[in-house]
């Protein structure tokens, strides 16, 4: 397979290690072999789908960009990644707000601008081509989620790329930090591998998405057989009673983001009951039937 790669590809190169430093100008690809091979493509010798072929063909290493750092975004790398020390200029309290493009085919140093034009006053610290942190003082008005959407928004109308941020907790500057840290890259990482489907999230966001996708399988066979049976065919349904339970069971609110009239809400909450026998006045009730539309949303 390897020559057939290097012969669809002739600039393509190949190394029994990783070149140090790599060139960050190729996409660098590892065969897991008994003498692991690692391959590089050109970056712009590549189309997107086959970018996609090739990560589903073999493990895709994408490399860490931290070779341009300096000042505070050097330091803040050091602190969180290598052990560093404390950042000099750090204040008292700092949260990071992680994101990551959806694109492989990346225009970086436009990008990088535009994020340093959103962010002026935060440091912004890239760590691989589509992936990076916004670290964020604590003030007395901070970033929020629809600042947040609105600059995905922007930026995929004028960059055609869509962004996920993820928005962390405010947390003591000290040696514990990169820790703390770890755990929330950690949860982003995982929260992004099974969805992309909104433009921001947080803890509270996350964590129904992540609980839905760890449930054992004799959960998932319950939820199945019983609430999501119900559902069956039905996803106008299914889509009701989520917005329902997302609006914290405002009837006037849901309908009217649903673009439907109240009574119609109300049928459609009145035939789930009578098919599934669960009262969505309940709030256990309603905790399991919110992650019961989540699992099926995401499998």
């Amino acid at each position: 397979m390897i020559n057939k790669i290097l012969s669809y590809f002739p600039d393509s190169v190949t190394h029994e290690y990783i070149p140090l430093p790599p060139s960050p100008d190729y996409y660098w690809f590892k065969e897991a072999d008994e003498s692991p091979l690692w391959i590089g493509i050109p970056k712009n010798k590549i189309s997107e789908s086959q970018l996609e072929l090739m990560k589903n063909l073999f493990e895709f290493v994408e490399l860490e960009n931290n070779t341009h750092l300096k000042g505070a975004a050097h330091s803040w790398n050091q602190f969180l990644f290598h052990d560093g020390a404390l950042p000099a200029a750090a204040i008292d309290e700092v949260r990071f707000i992680q994101f990551k493009l959806q694109s492989n085919n990346i225009e970086s140093e436009e990008i990088h601008e535009a994020l340093k034009g959103f962010f002026p006053d935060h440091t912004t610290l890239w760590v691989k081509d589509s992936y990076g942190i916004i670290i964020e003082e604590k003030k007395e008005v901070p970033e929020n989620a629809d600042d947040l959407f609105s600059i995905a928004s922007t930026l995929e109308s004028d960059f055609y790329v869509k962004i996920s941020f993820y928005i962390g907790k405010y947390k003591n500057v000290s040696m514990q930090l990169p820790d703390f840290f770890k755990r929330e890259k950690q949860v982003f990482e995982e929260l992004t591998t099974h969805t992309t489907r909104d433009a921001v999230y947080t803890f509270e966001k996350a964590f129904p998405l992540l609980l839905a996708t760890h449930l054992p399988d004799y959960l998932k066979e319950i939820l199945e057989a019983t609430i999501l049976e119900a559902f069956g065919e039905d996803k106008e349904l299914m889509a009701t009673i989520k917005v329902f339970l997302e609006n914290n069971s405002n009837a006037s609110l849901s309908a009217k983001k649903l673009y439907v009239h109240r009574n119609t809400l109300q049928y459609r909450l009145d035939k789930f009951m009578e098919k599934t026998g669960v009262s969505l006045k309940d709030f256990d009730a309603a905790v399991v039937v919110y992650l019961a539309s989540i699992y099926e949303e995401m499998r």
